[in-house]
């Protein structure tokens, strides 16, 4: 066997996370747009723009924190500023442009975070034990150094 096949233990256990990651995943979002009307790429920005931002983040600071290229972000941002969720505004001391969350947007995020953490807990957390969750933790921050 080449060194990079996976025999079928190692296949079996990669679909086996993938999967009931997507799973997971699949049902929390499901949940968010179902009753916020906020998509995936919604939720991603407002919530950076607080968590990171305390309300508004450079263009490229957002793009890196989400691992989207500056087109796909700009045209999201696009979107959401027609919804009024966000602004744009040119940055006066360099080619910059900063990302700032409206009193929608703010409104729209405090509206779907308890939403979404319920889903996580319904989903996920629920079905884990106190070790279960260490094991993950550890593996994640495991797989997080891993180059």
């Amino acid at each position: 066997m080449d060194k990079y096949e996976l025999n079928e233990a190692e296949m079996r256990i990669w679909h086996l996370w993938k999967g009931s990651f997507q799973r997971i995943f699949g049902r929390v979002i499901k949940e968010l747009s179902e009753q916020t009307g906020l998509s995936e790429g919604d939720y991603g920005v407002l919530d950076r723009l607080v968590l990171s931002g305390n309300g508004t983040l450079r263009q490229q600071e957002l793009a890196d924190s989400m691992d989207w290229d500056k087109s796909r972000l700009s045209h999201h941002l696009t979107r959401m500023e027609k919804r009024g969720l966000v602004t744009r505004k040119p940055i006066d001391t360099d080619r910059g442009v900063q990302v700032i969350i409206t009193p929608a947007g703010q409104t729209a995020l405090d509206e779907a975070r308890p939403i979404v953490a319920k889903a996580i807990q319904k989903y996920f957390l629920t079905l884990l034990t106190d070790q279960d969750m260490e094991s993950i933790a550890k593996l994640a921050e495991r797989t997080k150094t891993n180059p």
